[in-house]
C-alpha cells in the first residue's frame, strides 16, 4: 500500500516520504485501516515490523481531528527516543511534551500540548494529580503492552490503562507488542481490533551454536571452529561479512570481560577513519568526572567494541548506543536491560547466556525475553536478513534450546495486580483521586482491569478488603458512609510512595534528627532500590551499626534489606561528603549508573520524607530540605550557596570555594581573568558564572 493512500494531510505524508517511508507493510496496512476507522487496536507483530509508524499515524490522525494523545512507554530512554522522533512534526503545528521523572509537580500545563510522551509511572502520577486530563484524550498509545505481565512495572501500567478507560469511554487505545501468545485476550479486554502477524521486513534466520556446529531452524548446518572464548570465531566470521553484532550475557562482569577479550579481533576490522572517530569518542567519555568505568569504556571504544549495562551513566550509554547506530562500534556486549530498551538493531544477535540468577538460584529466561533479544537482528535498509543465534555448551542443551526457544511458543502474559504491595499503592491512589469511594466501587473498578477480565475475582476481593483494612488502621483512609483519604493518605499518594514507606518514616520522626538515621530509613523503605550487601562486607556493616542509632530494625524489614540499606546509606554519605565518583564506585564495587540511580531515588525520597513530615508536624523538615540539596548535588553544606549555578558541578564548586569564592557575594566582585585561573574553569564558563550572579 502506498503511503499516499493514508488520509493524512499532504504535509504529513511528505514528511514520512522524506524519512524514506513510501510503502506500508501488510500488518501496518491492516492496523491503520482499524485505526482510521476510530477503533482501539492491539498490534502483535515481531520486533522491527513497523509498529511505531502505526502509533505516530494514530497520533497525527488525532491531531488533525483536534484531539490530544499520550504515548506511554516503559523506560525513560525509550520516552526520550519517541519524544525526539515526534518533535520532527512540530513545524507542522504538533506540540510535543516529554513527561518523565518528578512525580509531584502540577500537570495542568500538559493540556497545552497535543501529545505527551510519558513513562507509565509518570502517567500514573499525572492521573493522580489531574484525573480530568483523561477526558481530553483522543488516543492513548501503549508501547510494549506486554509489560502488563512484568512484576514490577505491570501493575502501574494496568492501572494507567484502566483509569483512562474508566474516565474516558471514548478513548482510542493503541496497544503495541512483539508477538505474545494471548494477544487475543488482551484485545478482548480493551474491546479492540486484534492485528496479528509474523511478517518481518527483514527475514530472521535463527539457530543454535555448539561445539563447532551452527544448527539453523531449517536443519541446515554451518561449521565454525570453536575457540577458547566460545563464540569468538563466530563473531569474527560475522564481522568479516560487514555486519554488526549484539551479544547478550547475564552479568555485568561477564559483559566487561567478553568485550575485553574481543577487542583485538574487532579492532582489526576498523578503517583509519573509523579509528579516528572512535578515538574522539573515547576522549569525550574521559572528559566526564573520572571513574574506572569511563576508562574501561574508552579503552574498548577505540577497538570498536563496548559493553552496555545498568552500571553505566546515561551519557556513557548514549555515547555507546549512538556509536553503534552510526556503525562505528561493531560489537556490543550487553546485559538483558538493552533488550527492553531503545531501538538498536544489528545484523547478528547472539544470546550467550540463557539463564540468570534470580536471587536464590540460576533460572532459564522466559521464551518471550529470548525472542525479544533475537528479534533485534536485521537492520531495515541495511540487511537482507537478520541472524539470531543461541549459544549452547553441549549438544543436549542445543537440542533443548532449539525445541524450547527457537521452535517454542512465547508465554501468556498475566496480570500482576494481585501483588499486595501494588494493591496497597494503587488502592490508596484510587481513593485519594476520588475515583472510588465505597468497597463496591473499588471492586467494580478492578473488575474492569485486565486482572478482572482474565482471572476470577474472589481471591482479589479478599486482598482488597485486607488492604482497605490496613489503610484504615494506619490512618491513610477513613471509612464511614464513604471511604475517603485522610490528609496523610492524600500526601502519600501525591508524592508517589508506598504507604509502608510512610510508616517507616513515622518511626524516624519520633527520634532526634540524625542524618544517618534519616538516610537509613529511606534506604530501608520498599521504594528504594538498594545496593545489596555482600557477605564479605558484613563485618564492616556490623561495626557501622554499632556506631549509629537507627529507627528501623531487622523486624521492620527483611535482614537482606536491612543490611543492604546500611550499605546504601554509606554510599550516600560518601557522596554528600564529596568523595569522588571513582572512589565510591571502587569502594563499593558498583557502577557510576548505580550511584546515580541511588542518588536520584534518595533525592526523591527525601522530598517525600519532608512533605509527609509536614503533614505529621515533624519539626526538622527544614534540616531534611538541606540534606536533600546535599544529596542532589553531592556536596557538603558549605557549597550550597554556589552549587546551583549552571555549569558548576560538585568538582568546580569545591575549587571555587577553595579559591575563596564562597558565595554569590564573593563571585560578584570576580573578573573573568581571576576565575580562569581556577583549574577546570575556562573563559566561557567564567563569563556565564559572572552573568548568573
Amino acid at each position: 500500500m502506498d503511503i499516499g493512500d493514508i488520509p493524512l494531510s499532504k504535509e504529513i505524508i511528505e514528511r514520512f516520504r522524506s524519512e524514506g517511508v513510501k510503502f506500508l507493510y501488510p500488518p501496518q496496512k491492516e492496523a491503520l485501516e482499524s485505526v482510521f476507522a476510530g477503533k482501539s487496536t492491539v498490534v502483535s507483530v515481531p520486533t522491527a515490523s513497523g509498529k511505531t509508524l502505526i502509533a505516530y499515524m494514530a497520533i497525527l490522525r488525532a491531531f488533525q481531528l483536534g484531539l490530544k494523545s499520550v504515548y506511554v512507554v516503559p523506560l525513560r530512554a525509550l520516552a526520550m527516543e519517541k519524544y525526539e522522533e515526534l518533535k520532527k512534526f512540530e513545524d507542522l503545528g504538533l506540540r510535543v511534551a516529554l513527561a518523565i521523572g518528578d512525580f509531584d509537580t502540577p500537570s495542568g500545563y500538559l493540556k497545552n500540548y497535543n501529545v505527551i510522551v510519558a513513562t507509565s509511572e509518570k502517567m500514573d502520577s499525572i492521573l493522580r494529580h489531574t484525573p480530568d486530563y483523561a477526558y481530553e484524550l483522543g488516543v492513548t498509545v501503549i508501547d510494549e503492552i506486554h509489560m502488563l505481565g512484568e512484576e514490577s512495572r505491570g501493575p502501574t501500567l494496568e492501572m494507567v490503562i484502566s483509569k483512562i478507560r474508566s474516565l474516558n469511554e471514548e478513548v482510542q487505545i493503541i496497544g503495541l507488542s512483539a508477538t505474545i501468545k494471548n494477544s487475543v485476550e488482551l484485545a478482548s479486554w480493551l474491546n479492540a481490533e486484534h492485528i496479528y502477524s509474523e511478517f518481518r521486513p527483514v527475514p530472521l534466520r535463527t539457530g543454535v551454536y555448539y561445539d563447532d556446529t551452527l544448527l539453523y531452524d531449517d536443519k541446515e548446518t554451518e561449521r565454525i571452529m570453536h575457540d577458547t572464548i566460545g563464540i569468538g570465531n563466530l563473531i569474527s566470521d560475522r564481522l568479516a561479512n560487514g555486519g554488526q553484532i549484539l551479544v547478550f550475557v547475564n552479568r555485568r562482569k561477564a559483559a566487561e570481560s567478553l568485550a575485553t577479550k574481543l577487542q583485538i579481533r574487532v579492532g582489526r576490522t576498523l578503517t583509519g577513519e573509523e579509528l579516528h572517530s572512535l578515538n574522539e569518542l573515547a576522549k569525550k567519555i574521559l572528559t566526564e568526572e573520572y571513574s574506572i568505568y569511563s576508562e574501561k569504556i574508552a579503552k574498548l571504544l577505540v577497538h570498536g567494541v563496548a559493553f552496555h549495562h545498568a552500571g553505566l551513566t546515561n551519557s556513557q550509554r548514549k555515547i555507546v548506543e549512538d556509536a553503534f547506530k552510526n556503525r562505528l562500534v561493531k560489537v556490543i556486549i550487553a546485559t538483558p536491560t538493552l533488550a527492553a530498551g531503545i531501538n538498536l538493531p544489528s545484523r547478528t544477535v547472539i544470546v550467550r547466556d540463557l539463564a540468570r540468577f534470580n536471587g536464590e538460584k540460576m533460572v532459564y529466561l522466559p521464551v518471550m525475553e529470548i525472542k525479544q533479544m533475537l528479534g533485534r537482528a536485521g537492520r531495515p535498509k541495511y540487511d537482507r536478513f537478520g541472524e539470531g543465534i543461541l549459544y549452547a555448551k553441549s549438544e543436549n542443551k542445543a537440542e533443548r534450546f532449539m525445541e524450547d526457544y527457537i521452535q517454542g511458543e512465547v508465554e501468556d502474559i498475566h496480570s500482576q495486580l494481585s501483588n499486595e504491595r501494588a494493591l496497597r499503592v494503587h488502592l490508596l491512589a484510587l481513593i485519594a483521586s476520588d475515583l472510588a469511594n465505597t468497597r463496591n466501587d473499588i471492586v467494580g473498578f478492578f473488575k474492569n482491569t485486565y486482572y478482572g477480565h482474565s482471572l476470577p475475582m474472589d481471591a482479589l476481593e479478599k486482598k482488597i478488603d485486607y488492604v482497605i483494612d490496613f489503610l484504615v488502621e494506619n490512618g491513610f483512609i477513613e471509612e464511614l458512609n464513604f471511604i475517603r483519604a485522610t490528609s496523610l493518605g492524600h500526601r502519600v499518594a501525591e508524592v508517589y510512595i508506598d504507604p509502608e514507606s510512610a510508616l517507616l518514616f513515622e518511626k524516624c520522626y519520633s527520634h532526634e534528627y540524625d542524618e544517618f538515621c534519616v538516610l537509613h530509613t529511606l534506604s530501608a523503605s520498599p521504594d528504594m532500590r538498594i545496593v545489596y550487601a555482600r557477605r564479605s562486607e558484613m563485618d564492616r556493616l556490623f561495626t557501622v551499626l554499632g556506631e549509629h542509632e537507627v529507627s528501623i530494625d531487622e523486624f521492620d524489614v527483611s535482614q537482606e534489606r536491612f543490611f543492604g540499606a546500611l550499605k546504601t546509606t554509606l554510599i550516600i554519605q560518601d557522596w554528600i561528603n564529596e568523595n569522588t565518583q571513582n572512589d565510591i564506585v571502587t569502594r563499593y564495587d558498583i557502577g557510576p549508573g548505580d550511584l546515580h540511580a541511588v542518588v536520584e531515588m534518595a533525592d526523591w525520597l527525601l522530598y517525600a520524607f519532608g512533605e509527609i513530615g509536614k503533614v505529621l508536624h515533624y519539626q526538622n523538615y527544614r534540616k531534611v530540605e538541606v540534606l536533600r540539596s546535599r544529596v542532589k548535588y553531592g556536596v557538603l553544606d558549605e557549597l550550597l550557596p554556589i552549587i546551583g549555578l549552571r555549569g558548576v558541578g560538585r568538582v568546580r564548586a569545591r575549587r571555587l570555594y577553595d579559591y575563596g569564592y564562597t558565595g554569590p557575594d564573593k563571585l560578584k566582585t570576580a573578573t573573568v581573568k581571576q576565575l580562569t585561573r581556577i583549574p577546570g574553569i575556562g573563559e566561557r564558563l567564567a563569563r556565564e558564572i559572572i552573568k548568573q550572579v
